[in-house]
């Protein structure tokens, strides 16, 4: 992680994971090719072997969909087709907890099935609202928000609020 930030508590840390396998700020994006992308999927334990077409598109579209959610961009509609895709309906486990499993028992179809109802759960409890996307732009990295107002919109202070700050002092102090 290129920021001073700790990654996000439990299974949050699989969705921040997620929408932070493209620095934005550095041009970089492990999923950027099926080849690579399968790459990072078995770096992160998802042993789904050589992805295809279909399953890389699905698996960028489930990035920038959440992203854009975490964002504050209304993204029902992508949410919900996406879950019609990824998700069965609702069951209990023999536990007797409520799960939202995966439509599909492939590996691939599994880890995009969990990413997904982990954005519907979380979302529920409202731990969902932690999990911010850096203000600036041209970043976009996804944080978990930890201070005790929950009012953090810089990745880092160091990076993004600092150039932000400075940007403003400019256009204050232009001729």
């Amino acid at each position: 992680m290129p920021f001073p930030r700790s990654e996000a508590p439990g299974e949050l840390g699989l969705l921040e994971q997620l929408c932070n396998s493209a620095r934005l700020l550095y041009t970089e994006d492990a999923l950027i090719t099926a080849a690579s992308a399968s790459a990072w999927l078995r770096a992160n334990g998802v042993d789904a072997g050589e992805i295809k077409g279909k399953e890389h598109e699905l698996l960028l579209r489930l990035r920038e969909t959440v992203r854009d959610h975490l964002d504050g961009q209304d993204r029902t509609s992508e949410l919900n087709k996406l879950a019609k895709v990824l998700l069965a309906p609702p069951r209990w486990s023999a536990q007797g907890e409520p799960v939202l499993p995966p439509k599909k028992t492939g590996t691939l179809d599994t880890y995009l099935g969990e990413c997904l109802a982990l954005v519907f759960t979380s979302g529920l409890t409202g731990e969902l609202e932690r999990l911010k996307v850096c203000r600036n732009p041209d970043c976009r990295w996804v944080f978990y928000d930890r201070s005790p107002a929950q009012n953090s919109v810089w990745c880092s202070m160091d990076v993004c609020g600092a150039r932000q700050k400075m940007r403003t002092y400019r256009s204050r102090h232009a001729r």
